[in-house]
Formats: C-alpha cells, sequence, structure tokens
C-alpha cells in the first residue's frame, strides 16, 4: 500500500487533484461557514470562499504539483500574477456555474463540486504550459554577447 501510495504521488495529475482537493475542501467549508451559518449572499459567499483557497492551491502547486517541471525555479511574481488572472477567469465562471445551477434547483454545496469539476478539465494544462512553466534560459550567444534578449546590450545600448 506504501509503495502504491509512493507511485501515484510520483505523478503530476494525481498531486494536482490532490492540491485541487484541498482547495475544493477549504471552498467548502469556507462557503459553508459564511453562507449556511453567517447568512452571507452566496455570491459573496461564493467569492470569499473561492479566494480563500487562493493561497493554499497556489502553493502547493508551486511547492508540491509541479515542482519538477520548474515551478520552483520561475518568477515567483509572474507565476502570481499568471495564477492570479487564471483565479479571477475561474472566479467569473464559478459565478455564472453557481448561479445557473443554483437557479436550476441545484442545493449550493453540490453546485460548487460540479462547477470545479468544470474549471478543473482546463486548469491542469494551464498551470503545467503557462502558469507555472519554467522561465526560457537565455541563449548561450545573449550571454557572450552581452545582449539582452530584446536585442539591447547589457547597458542598454541597441546592438
Amino acid at each position: 500500500m506504501i509503495q502504491l501510495i509512493r507511485t501515484l504521488a510520483n505523478h503530476t495529475f494525481v498531486r494536482y487533484a490532490f492540491s485541487g482537493a484541498s482547495a475544493l475542501a477549504t471552498e467548502e467549508v469556507v462557503l459553508y461557514l459564511t453562507h449556511g451559518l453567517a447568512h452571507f449572499p452566496l455570491w459573496l459567499a461564493t467569492g470569499l470562499a473561492y479566494l480563500m483557497a487562493f493561497g493554499l492551491n497556489f502553493s502547493i502547486n508551486r511547492i508540491l504539483t509541479f515542482a519538477e517541471h520548474g515551478a520552483r525555479d520561475g518568477a515567483v511574481h509572474k507565476q502570481t500574477m499568471r495564477f492570479a488572472a487564471l483565479v479571477a477567469v475561474n472566479l467569473g465562471v464559478t459565478q455564472v456555474l453557481m448561479y445557473s445551477l443554483t437557479g436550476i434547483g441545484i442545493n449550493y454545496l453540490i453546485a460548487k463540486p460540479l462547477s470545479t469539476v468544470v474549471i478543473t478539465l482546463y486548469n491542469f494544462w494551464l498551470y503545467k504550459h503557462w502558469v507555472f512553466k519554467p522561465e526560457t534560459p537565455k541563449a548561450e550567444s545573449d550571454l557572450e554577447t552581452g545582449t539582452q534578449p530584446s536585442g539591447t546590450s547589457a547597458s542598454g545600448v541597441r546592438a
């Protein structure tokens, strides 16, 4: 059993699923606390729950899920900005799906995981190939001549 767990843990998608499940559990708890118990409006509770999972999801994906793909070596600022942009899109998609699904009578605690399944379908590819994409190393010729990739020298003079 331990060997099976180790084998599964070596697969990027399994680590991605773990990250997503952790974020979903966080979202569900926050959603229940804010909407179910505190009676926040659904749109606000959904937004708060989604944003609370942001930090957890980003951290697990950067440190664990995509580490072998160079995520830890990338510029954390650029990754954070890309992740935030994707979160903004995903939040919009989530809001539309939550509104639509609850509008046809599906309980909000069921609608949220259904929304997450839809988002998961495209997020894995975007995380791997865009958000946590390793930085492209500078060409050796650029390093030898001192020119920047834009064609300017290290001093900023056009080559």
